[in-house]
Order: C-alpha cells, then sequence, then structure tokens
C-alpha cells in the first residue's frame, strides 16, 4: 500500500527525469516493434513464396532456376539483415538501460541515503525504485501498443514500403516479370509471376502479424526490465556498505 501511494509522487517529483525514460522506453520498444514487424513481414513472404513454388515440378524451377534463385537469396539475406538488426538494438538497449540505470541512482544517492537514516532495508530501496522504473517501463508497453492497434493498417503500409526499399536487387525483376514466365509455361496456378515478385499482405495476416509481435515483445521489456533492477541491486548494496561505514553514500 505504500508503495501504491509512494511511487506516483516520486514520479511527479522527478517528473523531467521520469518523462526523458518514458520516451527513451517508447523510443526503444517503438524500434522493437518496428523491426519485429518487418522479421514477421519477411517471414511470411519467404514462407509463402516457398509454398507456392511447391506448386511446380523441378523441370518447371529449373527452367527458371536463376530468377528463382536469385529471388529466395533477396528474401533470405534481406530477414538476415533484419534479424541482425534487431540483436544489435537489444545489446544497445542493454547496454544504455546499465550506464542510465548507474548514473541516475548516483543522481539519487542522496534520497538513498535518507531512506537508510528511516531504516529501510536494501531490498525495500531496491524495490521501491525497481517499480518506480518498471512503472514508467509499463506505461510505455501500453503507448506503444495502443498505437499498434489504433495505427494498424499504415503501420503495416510503412512497413511494406520499407521492405520493398530493401528489396531493391529485385527491382529490374519486378519492372519485367516475364523472367518468371518460364514457370507458368503449361501450368495454371492461382497466382502469377507479379504477385511472386509483388506479395500482398490482406487484413487476416496483417492481424496474425500483429498478434505475433505482441507475441515477442517481451523479449524487448527484459532487456530493459533485467538491467534496471539488476543496477539498482548493485547500486544499493555499494551505498548500503559506504552507509554502515559511515561514509557518505554522495
Amino acid at each position: 500500500m505504500f508503495f501504491l501511494k509512494s511511487i506516483p509522487a516520486n514520479i511527479h517529483y522527478y517528473w523531467r527525469q521520469s518523462l526523458a525514460i518514458y520516451l527513451l522506453d517508447c523510443l526503444f520498444l517503438g524500434l522493437a516493434t518496428i523491426i519485429l514487424g518487418l522479421i514477421r513481414l519477411e517471414r511470411h513472404n519467404l514462407t509463402q513464396l516457398k509454398s507456392q513454388l511447391a506448386n511446380f515440378t523441378a523441370e518447371e524451377k529449373f527452367a527458371a532456376d536463376h530468377p528463382l534463385k536469385t529471388l529466395l537469396h533477396s528474401n533470405q539475406t534481406v530477414l538476415e539483415r533484419y534479424q541482425t538488426a534487431y540483436l544489435l538494438l537489444m545489446i544497445v538497449g542493454i547496454i544504455a538501460t546499465v550506464i542510465i540505470s548507474w548514473l541516475a541512482f548516483k543522481i539519487l544517492a542522496r534520497d538513498i541515503e535518507t531512506f537508510f537514516s528511516a531504516n529501510w532495508t536494501r531490498t525495500k530501496v531496491t524495490l521501491y525504485y525497481g517499480l518506480t522504473a518498471l512503472c514508467l517501463l509499463f506505461f510505455a508497453v501500453v503507448t506503444i501498443s495502443l498505437l499498434l492497434l489504433v495505427a494498424n493498417q499504415p503501420f503495416w503500409r510503412g512497413l511494406e514500403a520499407i521492405n520493398h526499399y530493401w528489396h531493391r536487387p529485385l527491382q529490374a525483376m519486378q519492372k519485367a516479370p516475364k523472367t518468371l514466365n518460364p514457370l507458368f509455361k503449361n501450368h495454371l496456378t492461382d497466382f502469377s509471376s507479379h504477385s511472386l515478385l509483388n506479395p500482398t499482405l490482406h487484413n487476416s495476416v496483417k492481424q496474425t502479424l500483429t498478434n505475433q509481435i505482441f507475441g515477442q515483445l517481451w523479449q524487448a521489456i527484459i532487456s530493459l526490465a533485467a538491467p534496471i533492477l539488476m543496477i539498482g541491486g548493485l547500486q544499493v548494496s555499494r551505498f548500503k556498505k559506504k552507509y554502515l561505514r559511515g561514509e557518505s553514500v554522495c
């Protein structure tokens, strides 16, 4: 009950710092959402492409061997770039969170010393500041989630535009889809060479991919929450030792 009253008061007291942390959380989660969306989009396109190519015989695919290899290689390469970008984002996010958390607790050293004077334990102090940071993170998660739900259609249109940009090596083929015509010689399908090169994202698929993003966003949340709690515990323990030795923690 104490935390329910004191944490909002603490956020209000340090409202500038709280706003900055909230905006940084939103920025990180927003970038994570975009990259996860690109990964899901490219995986969907690659899976759909392989499914469509399964309709053709080995001889038919051999007749368009070079353009097909170019098409598959381009999709796989772009997917790997997105996955690498997501990994780098997680690493940068963790490092930045560690640095910001360390500096934040140094700024709060005087307040922490006051809590020690009031006989607060290390666990209580760590929990107090940890829950404050997690509260700001929760607000950021809610904000990004609402934005994704409200602006879902523009979000996916934007991702399709970004994805199209990274498929620039295929632009020559997209302008001349006849390079894949040998596939369709004497073979009836419910799709064309144009749809192979320019897959369409239907609304039902968008909803499925959005749900998959929500299901994977916990990775980004943990990459922020874990360093905060870890650094908080280390800093508070370090301050407590200095306080018990009679030294100023500031």
